[in-house]
């Protein structure tokens, strides 16, 4: 059974992804069609992302599609949208199964496996890889005013930290370099006694995984043990900490569960243990009820923390949230008026950032070769880097240290391999 899986959203989506491809990858031809596109799919399965109504409306476009490309397939949409509009995706022509359950989406492919008959050898596209995603947690708590996702991932629920470390066992003997960890709140992860400090530690002593790194995580899940953790170099210099707003207003009106001084203080005593740390951050302009004056509180704000990223996102009314219904909804026009002016901000930081980094050395991962023998891959406080010499492809996956020498136009750093 030839099976084709187009991944919107989250690197938790994409965990998602993956798991199918190592559940069945030995027995199906599972194809990641972001990596390789076959001339033939039996199983055609979206896994949606509803974090925005963009993020709905391109879920719907890949349904259309993958439908026009592989006509005969049979379509599964999965996901976030399809947990938050089920019976939506049920009225679509193109759509032949909705699920909300990883289980029973491999029961489903179980179903359908014995419908072919003519099963080829098994090509896992995706095994090249170098760097391999790990959900340690699922769910989130917080119901900020503008998100859905609590409604689409349901309660917070930790993974038992054995089981982590086992699939992190797991990834090293298959030859992965570097592991992220991520999760919908992953700040919130907990064992017992155990918070997320802990459990990096303890993959820190019980694997042999060379980089560790977490996606997205909230300014108030840090702690005192959390900061240590830079002290190991196997523990990536690069937090995505979602920031939202730089305007305690909007933060409040947000139900976010910090305010600026907390994330500015927080940021600090980061840099003071990791100097080069990347920290990159969402934004979300044109919230209800913001004026001129505090979106320019948000683009001081931004200023005097110079990220080195910005996600920047208009904001987008999702039904059944707090915000949808709030009054002083911004104008398009303005919102988008708003985001170019704080998308200049962003270039000029990011490039900053990238300066400050030019005449150190630091570690990366090759994880492209191409045919000339030019080799590029991220360092541990993820900067895209292109190695000046011309390696040779037994090179990929490894990882060695480079001299960063020049920063080139497309934000990416020309680097010199160290003898």
């Amino acid at each position: 059974m030839n099976i084709v899986i187009k991944t919107l959203g989250c690197k938790a989506n994409r965990y998602e992804s993956d798991k199918i491809r190592d559940k069945f990858g030995d027995r199906f031809n599972v194809v990641d069609i972001q990596t390789t596109r076959p001339d033939h799919a039996d199983v055609i399965i979206v896994n949606t992302c509803t974090v925005t109504h963009v993020a709905d409306r391109k879920s719907r476009q890949a349904i259309s599609n993958l439908k026009t490309q592989y006509p005969e397939a049979k379509v599964v949409v999965f996901g976030c949208s399809a947990n938050t509009d089920s019976e939506g995706y049920k009225k679509l022509p193109n759509v032949d199964y909705v699920i909300r359950k990883p289980q029973k989406l491999y029961d489903l492919l179980e179903k359908l496996s014995k419908q072919f008959d003519n099963i080829p050898e098994s090509e896992n596209f995706n095994e090249n890889r170098t760097r391999a995603v790990i959900k340690i947690q699922d769910g989130c708590n917080n119901f900020c005013s503008y998100c859905i996702i609590p409604y689409a991932r349901g309660r917070e629920k930790s993974r038992p930290s054995k089981e982590i470390i086992k699939e992190i066992n797991g990834k090293c003997k298959k030859g992965y370099k570097e592991v992220v960890l991520t999760g919908i709140n992953i700040g919130m992860w907990k064992e017992n006694d155990k918070d997320l400090a802990d459990l990096i530690n303890d993959i820190l002593k019980k694997t042999t995984i060379a980089r560790l790194r977490l996606s997205s995580i909230e300014p108030q899940n840090f702690s005192k043990k959390f900061l240590e953790l830079f002290g190991n170099s196997r523990f990536c210099p690069h937090l995505h900490i979602s920031l939202q707003s730089g305007s305690d207003t909007i933060l409040k009106s947000m139900r976010r569960h910090y305010d600026s001084e907390l994330f500015e203080k927080m940021v600090n005593e980061l840099r003071g243990v990791s100097p080069f740390i990347s920290i990159t951050t969402d934004v979300i302009v044109g919230f209800p009820g913001e004026t001129d004056e505090l979106f320019i509180e948000t683009v001081e704000f931004v200023k005097k923390i110079g990220f080195s990223k910005i996600h920047i996102f208009p904001y987008s009314k999702r039904k059944g949230t707090l915000a949808a219904d709030m009054p002083n909804q911004v104008a398009y026009d303005v919102k988008k008026r708003r985001c170019k002016q704080l998308a200049v901000l962003e270039k000029e930081m990011r490039l900053d950032f990238y300066n400050k980094n030019i005449g150190r050395t630091d570690n990366v991962l090759i994880e492209v070769v191409d045919e000339k023998g030019v080799a590029s891959g991220f360092t541990s406080n993820y900067l895209r880097t292109r190695i000046q010499q011309k390696i040779d492809t037994n090179k990929m996956n490894t990882i060695i240290d480079v001299s960063l020498n020049k920063v080139l136009q497309n934000c990416e750093i020309l680097g010199e391999l160290k003898p």
